[in-house]
């Protein structure tokens, strides 16, 4: 299963009914990777905007549409007019999920809340994907993006040279992606529980429960802090508790420079340790700092970490991923923001989107047995208007032209 498999993947035959903008756009690009099929519905006045917003563009339309709307198929449909809202509902009959990416409750606004959806088919699953969620007192404010992380506590203000703090280089976007993997969990977990039961269910998600969860560590160990459960921190130079994170002053888990580029040594196991020091003909180090017997950073030891700078400093950084793999001591890769495009383990397990127009986007990690379809080009709005219907509906040529002239299909 190392190398990458042509099918149509697990989800074949699932329909999915996608109304979102922006990242939660990720929760159905989750699962047309796994092979449901999956109709963006966009109204035809005014597109998720996705495509013009957000990172490099390419072809003049952003990365992030690019790769978040991916093997969708679009229609063009207006849910703010009667006649929309009905093509709405005959979808909802024949689908599966339906995606709710907006402010949490906007479906509802629309007519469509989850007893109405349930009532046009009692297996259809709901999925909510909003910011904040549709409970707490922050549920109905506007966000997106590094909102969520910052909610976190995963991206704190970084102090410039003035006045001014600003976000720095570590706003990830955590909370964008995970949501969308959770949301697709949830949705595929809530399939599997509405075919058991026989009827069907909803689940929801808010980009900043994502973010919180990714950040328990921190969360978890400040709650513990504050209810007298967690040690202080122990000065430099010793073992610290678990929840500090602040990994500037490591020296046994920490960055180093090479001859070309820079490695991550994570020799906190005093195993891994004794391994390099034998490896690199130094147990003098071994024998004066060995350190605890796991989780142990040596913080705050200069005079051990100019002498690992010396030793890493002698070598490629290639070449001690070879040593690294050849003695037992755990040594990655650092690559810079633009990412390990031309890492060979990169170029091994990467399966790339082999599109008819536009750029290539990486497929999902997963890897099944028995294959996942290889992902298709991210559509244009409104442009399998006529093949959904035709296909989901049985419209013919006359109820799509008075749909069209109507102004209620694009």
């Amino acid at each position: 299963m190392g190398n990458w498999v042509e099918g149509s993947g697990p989800l074949a035959g699932v329909r999915v009914l996608e109304i979102a903008l922006l990242a939660p756009d990720s929760v159905g690009m989750h699962l047309a990777d796994l092979g449901a099929e999956v109709i963006k519905i966009e109204e035809p006045a005014r597109p998720d905007y996705v495509r013009t917003t957000g990172g490099p563009h390419i072809d003049g339309l952003s990365v992030l549409h690019w790769h978040w709307n991916r093997g969708k198929r679009s229609l063009g449909l207006d849910l703010r007019s009667p006649e929309g809202r009905a093509v709405f509902a005959e979808l909802v009959t024949v689908s599966d999920v339906v995606i709710e990416g907006l402010r949490a409750g906007a479906l509802a606004r629309m007519g469509f809340p989850i007893d109405r959806l349930l009532e046009l088919n009692p297996m259809v699953v709901f999925a909510s994907v909003s910011g904040y969620g549709s409970t707490g007192p922050y549920a109905t404010a506007p966000a997106h993006g590094v909102a969520f992380d910052a909610y976190a506590g995963l991206v704190p203000p970084v102090a410039g040279p003035d006045e001014f703090v600003s976000l720095g280089l570590g706003a990830t976007d955590i909370g964008t992606h995970a949501g969308g993997l959770y949301g697709a969990l949830g949705i595929v977990a809530a399939l599997l529980q509405a075919r058991a039961r026989g009827r069907g269910a909803a689940v929801e998600i808010a980009q900043a429960d994502a973010a919180a969860g990714w950040a328990f560590s921190r969360i978890e160990a400040s709650r513990a802090r504050r209810d007298g459960l967690l040690a202080p921190r122990a000065p430099a130079g010793s073992s610290v508790p678990a929840a500090d994170l602040d990994m500037s002053e490591a020296v046994r888990y920490q960055y180093y420079a090479t001859l070309d580029g820079h490695l991550l040594v994570m020799a906190s196991e005093r195993v891994f340790w004794h391994n390099l020091c034998a490896a690199v003909d130094r147990l003098d180090l071994y024998e004066r700092w060995p350190g605890a017997e796991v989780a142990e950073h040596a913080r705050g030891n200069r005079e051990l970490r100019r002498e690992l700078a010396a030793i890493f400093a002698t070598r490629t950084t290639a070449a001690w991923i070879d040593f690294g793999i050849a003695h037992n001591v755990p040594i990655a890769p650092v690559h810079h923001p633009d990412g390990p495009v031309d890492d060979p383990h990169f170029a091994a397990r990467t399966h790339w989107s082999t599109p008819t127009a536009g750029p290539a986007t990486i497929a999902t990690p997963l890897r099944f047995s028995d294959g996942l379809p290889s992902p298709a080009t991210a559509p244009t709005p409104g442009q399998h208007t006529d093949d959904v219907l035709r296909s989901a509906l049985g419209y013919d040529d006359a109820r799509l032209g008075a749909l069209r002239s109507a102004g209620t299909i694009a």
